[in-house]
């Protein structure tokens, strides 16, 4: 059954069929990735409500369930009213990840939790937090392209809401140089930032 939720592409249906199978199997093997598959399904359906109620539930069943964690953090931290909110979750993720002798996965998680924190400052014009925990994410993101470029892209923005034209810059041309969903935002941003000292 689990195969078969996991194969499943429309993510509609997989979150009907997710919405079966928990109360048919509680206390399942797969409980950790069913609720990852209904976190990240109920992010493509763009169903924020129900992202935070389901992740909200999972927590309560599994307060260190982090991909819930850092689901949730992410979908607080778009929202000013629940900033708080995603700064604890990703401390929490940070402090469940950041061990000695993490392994790769643990680091890409705290590199994760990190870039969201960041974000979460940005939206709250903390600029100065912003800009060290986006610089310590970079650092863990070097496995994954894709949350790299995200967080060069937010350490850019950053450095250019503080007017560090030169930070600024750098950081805009890494997240362009790898391929990926924040490569036209970046530079259309670093045009901004290049324009900004001609005026």
């Amino acid at each position: 059954a689990y195969n078969a939720i996991a194969g499943e592409q429309d993510p509609a249906k997989r979150m009907s069929d997710i919405e079966k199978f928990t109360p048919a199997f509680p206390k399942s093997q797969f409980e950790s990735p069913i609720s990852q598959l209904a976190l990240y399904s109920l992010q493509q359906l763009n169903q924020p409500q129900r992202l935070e109620a389901y992740g909200e539930k999972a927590l309560a069943a599994n307060p260190n369930n982090v991909p819930a964690l850092l689901m949730l953090a992410n979908a607080y931290a778009e929202d000013p009213k629940q900033a708080a909110k995603a700064v604890t979750y990703c401390n929490k993720v940070i402090a469940l990840t950041s061990a000695a002798n993490a392994d790769k996965n643990q680091k890409l998680s705290a590199g994760v939790a990190h870039s969201t924190l960041g974000y979460a400052y940005l939206k709250q014009d903390k600029l100065t937090q912003a800009v060290t925990e986006l610089k310590t994410a970079v650092g863990l993101l070097q496995d994954d392209p894709q949350a790299q470029q995200a967080a060069y892209f937010r350490l850019g923005y950053a450095y250019g809401r503080r007017n560090d034209k030169p930070e600024a810059v750098a950081a805009l041309q890494k997240a362009i140089a790898i391929d990926g969903p924040y490569q036209g935002p970046a530079k259309d941003l670093l045009a901004k930032v290049n324009g900004a000292g001609k005026k």
